[in-house]
């Protein structure tokens, strides 16, 4: 992860900011953002397209208007947030995808929440073998058991990602950006021929993932792109950090008093999707700060990530991770942190981020 606005799943120090660095995390495991190469997309059949889009009123990706409110599964357990989520991120893979709905999408779905859930390749598997279609069959099992969860929760519109933050370090070893575009391709266009997405009559809505960082970094966004007839939302993951994975769980050391502002996490991201994927909504599926030195930053930061979000009506739905990182030290629960409760239910208050699925 390198934290220079990039992935939770690692850690570089920021000189400029005394060590405050953003980072893209995943539901199952840390890792730094790779350096990807440009290998250029491989060619694939297109699908139908959806409708032309304005952002901020998700008419590709099925919300009413305004921004869709949530978190991680663990955002629930915040006493002080005063709401549910309207959209809970979650984390499947291929070897677990049959036990779909876990426990924790069950309770977000009888929530009234819809889910926006990743789909990893999980053990072992480079995204050649996805392209090939060696796990057709459990992704298409996969896939119609989360679109049949939208019928029977009687929700418009339901997400899904596959392989999100491929430009992560921890998925060097998959393959090339190419063979993830084509892999996404494969598993996008068996849930066309299948009616399931929303161009074809289903309920599923695609949000390709990056981490923040990866819009950072010249042609990594663009070489991981699978071409927006086969997207409807774009998404960064990222994180404020402080330089947590320098240290033990729980001690690392915080030289800082003040975070980065939003717009040098995303600002990028937004640019990226306004030239690359017109007219298509941002997601940001992860986004965090681990407590500081200054009890005050961390509110601080989620209330200026509030106007931010409010001031770019590009942006369509924002997901809180309440939780450690994965394999490292970072900390962005809030559950022992008032103040960060309360900035965030402030936010969840807000009409601008009262988004219904």
């Amino acid at each position: 992860m390198s934290r220079v606005f990039g992935s939770r799943r690692g850690v570089a120090a920021t000189a400029a900011s005394l060590a405050l660095i953003t980072a893209a995390v995943t539901g199952c495991a840390g890792h730094t953002t790779a350096t990807a190469s440009g290998a250029a997309p491989v060619a694939a059949a297109a699908p139908a397209t959806s409708g032309s889009s304005t952002p901020g009123t998700l008419p590709s990706t099925g919300a009413s208007s305004g921004v869709l409110f949530g978190g991680d599964a663990q955002l629930s357990g915040l006493t002080h947030l005063g709401r549910s989520s309207a959209i809970v991120r979650t984390y499947d893979t291929i070897d677990t995808a049959s036990a779909f709905p876990s426990a924790d999408e069950t309770g977000a779905l009888h929530s009234g929440a819809t889910l926006l859930a990743s789909l990893g390749t999980g053990h072992n598997r480079a995204w050649a073998s996805i392209s090939a279609g060696t796990s057709d069959a459990t992704v298409l099992k996969f896939l119609r058991a989360v679109d049949d969860a939208a019928t029977t929760h009687h929700l418009s519109a339901i997400y899904v990602s596959f392989n999100h933050e491929p430009n992560a370090k921890i998925d060097a070893g998959k393959g090339k950006p190419a063979q993830f575009v084509a892999a996404w391709r494969h598993v996008y266009q068996l849930a066309a021929h299948a009616h399931l997405n929303v161009q074809t009559g289903g309920h599923l809505h695609w949000v390709w993932i990056l981490t923040a960082s990866g819009f950072h970094q010249d042609g990594v966004a663009s070489s991981f792109w699978p071409g927006a007839q086969y997207v409807d939302a774009v998404g960064a993951d990222g994180y404020v950090s402080g330089g947590c994975t320098k240290q033990k769980s729980g001690n690392y050391v915080d030289p800082a008093n003040t975070a980065t502002k939003p717009d040098a996490v995303f600002g990028p991201a937004l640019t990226w999707s306004t030239t690359h994927a017109k007219g298509k909504p941002v997601f940001i599926p992860e986004w965090g700060s681990v407590p500081f030195t200054n009890p005050g930053v961390r509110p601080s930061y989620i209330n200026a990530m509030t106007k931010y979000v409010v001031a770019h009506p590009q942006i369509s739905a924002v997901m809180y991770w309440n939780d450690h990182a994965h394999k490292d030290s970072c900390d962005y629960a809030l559950d022992n942190d008032l103040a960060s409760q309360h900035a965030l239910a402030a936010m969840g208050a807000n009409a601008h981020f009262r988004a219904q699925p």
